[in-house]
């Protein structure tokens, strides 16, 4: 399902945001990692692939 873009905060996860809120690699950032928009980042593979 499409979401509003989030990307993670933490320097070791990959540069990346996600749209989606059942994207498997969005759905492995902790909540307190998790930031507001795309913070310029490409969007990320699996977000492509679901549309």
């Amino acid at each position: 399902m499409k979401t509003t873009a989030y990307h993670s905060s933490n320097p070791s996860d990959p540069d990346v945001h996600h749209d989606h809120s059942n994207c498997p690699s969005g759905q492995q950032i902790p909540a307190h990692n998790r930031l507001s928009g795309t913070g310029g980042y490409h969007r990320c593979g699996h977000c492509k692939n679901m549309g």
